[in-house]
């Protein structure tokens, strides 16, 4: 029988009180593919029962997850994923095409080439003074003082601004960015109690205490936000050209500069998004699409769970096409692309984002469409 180590039940504790985050979730996630429902005998009678409810969920889960839908212009094609009624291997997994059976194909690799592991918790906090603290590498407690603000790097590894209440008035507004890297990702909760997601290769600009009249921050690439209601004091975001102003909400907005539009996605509250004096009113379920000559789309029935599906760790695709997706793969695996394919596809599905980049690329083989190889630093798309 095999060992359960200890931060594995302190992580399952963790997700019985609802504490775990999601960085720990991935962790206890991977440890439950090689756990044997039989194991549960080594937890508690509370913790047992949780276990073999959540090794159930698992299995469905990974079915759910790793179950892609392929759609192409050129075809209306539907591929199906069955998966063995128990836990088995990747590498032993059949996949059924039109009723026929077929071995999982392998992602061609440039001699013993390493497979690319995917992004985790990764940023660089630059302070108002200049100095910058290099946030996965840093202890966690108090990292420094801006103004009346404390900045703490707390246990779960999320960034938290806390304002000190005894501390004496001070008018000047102090500056902070978090930029992550390709491969990074992080989270903050501001001084306002307003918490951000940041996607890779995406910064946050940011008051360390904000003014009495205004909150407004600055985004590059993606961020997912979640606001702290404050009628008295609008939150704004400033993207490249164009502002969101926003009252007590949760909203998605990706800027990448190599994507053609800036994609805004509203979930809860409403937005009113302006550009060089035209502006638009939004409504959760809707989605804005800013072009590089400043016109606006509105798009009223968004696909809202695939624009913050990274943030909740997964790819997720409708209808994309092959170079949107390996932009997207690029970022995460902080990889480069190269396309030797000319001509385009267009993809459905969901995978997760905490797979070694072979296996994803394994499933998009499954189409007989595309194929990859890896080679050092690079994924090469193939016809």
């Amino acid at each position: 029988m095999k060992h359960v180590p200890g931060y594995i039940q302190a992580l399952i504790q963790k997700s019985l009180d609802g504490s775990i985050t999601l960085q720990e979730k991935v962790v206890l996630d991977e440890w439950f593919y090689t756990f044997s429902p039989e194991d549960t005998t080594l937890f508690s009678e509370e913790m047992g029962k949780a276990v073999s409810e959540r090794v159930k969920n698992r299995l469905n889960d990974y079915i759910a997850y790793e179950r892609i839908v392929m759609r192409y212009k050129r075809q209306s094609m539907l591929l199906k994923v069955a998966v063995m009624a128990s836990f088995i291997s990747a590498s032993s997994l059949l996949f059924y095409f039109g009723g026929k059976e077929k071995k999982l194909p392998a992602v061609a690799a440039a001699g013993a080439v390493k497979d690319i592991s995917p992004g985790g918790t990764r940023a660089m906090l630059t302070l108002g003074d200049g100095s910058t603290i290099i946030l996965d590498s840093s202890s966690n407690g108090q990292l420094g003082v801006q103004g009346n603000t404390r900045v703490v790097k707390m246990d779960n590894g999320l960034l938290h601004y806390q304002k000190q209440k005894s501390a004496a008035d001070n008018s000047a507004i102090i500056y902070n960015t978090i930029a992550t890297p390709r491969g990074g990702q992080y989270q903050v909760v501001l001084a306002d109690g307003s918490v951000v997601w940041l996607n890779a290769s995406s910064s946050l600009k940011f008051p360390a205490e904000f003014s009495d009249s205004l909150r407004e921050v600055e985004i590059t690439g993606e961020a997912y936000f979640e606001i702290a209601r404050n009628a008295s004091k609008p939150f704004r975001v400033k993207v490249k050209d164009m502002y969101v102003n926003v009252l007590g909400t949760s909203f998605n907005i990706m800027a990448y500069d190599d994507e053609a539009t800036v994609n805004t996605t509203l979930l809860k509250g409403s937005l009113k998004i302006s550009n060089a004096g035209n502006s638009k009113l939004i409504h959760p379920g809707q989605q804005v699409l800013l072009n590089n000559k400043g016109s606006f789309q509105l798009v009223p029935d968004a696909d809202v769970e695939g624009a913050v599906a990274w943030k909740n760790g997964k790819f997720s695709f409708s209808s994309a096409d092959i170079k949107t997706i390996m932009r997207q793969i690029e970022r995460w695996y902080n990889v480069d692309v190269v396309f030797e394919r000319k001509d385009d596809l267009h993809f459905t599905g969901e995978l997760s984002r905490f797979v070694n980049v072979s296996q994803l690329l394994r499933k998009l083989e499954l189409t007989n469409e595309v194929h990859f190889r890896i080679e050092k630093g690079r994924i090469i798309v193939l016809p």
